[in-house]
């Protein structure tokens, strides 16, 4: 029963995202945050931490009761995409960056290019919130070897070092 209820939650979702990719409402937000923390399945995970993050980037105090449980996902998920979404949903989020900022310059280093890639988007969404991941970001946009993330490392730390009008 528990496979069944997580299948239709995952089809009900997958119907939203395939419609449009709208915004969830606020009252599906739990049941998004059971199935991050709860499914077996990692794609169900994943498209939880997605949806989280696009309530949460049109209303923060909507999904205050997920970001310690998308912060477990980012840094213990074993599922690089779990870990990859829930670094987009932080960075859409955009809360309390003093205690998520340094988790994200943590994830900077995750093995997986897809989190690496979610999680400079999402420093560069913390705007100058981020400063204290300079650093680390500048190390990516010095690596030739990584054209990509090391174009997207810079791209961050304009959005990280640009004046606030």
């Amino acid at each position: 029963m528990r496979v069944v209820g997580s299948l239709m939650m995952l089809f009900v979702a997958t119907a939203l995202v395939l419609a449009g990719g709208s915004t969830p409402r606020r009252e599906d937000i739990p049941k998004y945050l059971q199935m991050l923390t709860k499914s077996a399945i990692a794609k169900d995970r994943a498209l939880a931490a997605e949806m989280i993050g696009r309530r949460g980037s049109v209303s923060r105090k909507d999904v205050v009761d997920a970001i310690e449980p998308l912060k477990l996902a980012l840094a213990k998920d074993g599922d690089a995409k779990v870990r990859a979404a829930s670094a987009r949903a932080l960075g859409a989020i955009a809360a309390d960056a003093d205690k998520i900022v340094p988790l994200l310059i943590e994830a900077l280093a995750d093995k997986s290019d897809d989190v690496k890639f979610s999680t400079i988007t999402a420093l560069s969404q913390y705007g100058g919130r981020a400063r204290p991941a300079t650093k680390a970001l500048a190390k990516i946009a010095n690596n030739k070897d990584e054209k990509k993330m090391s174009m997207a490392a810079r791209n961050a730390m304009k959005s990280i070092n640009a004046k606030e009008k």
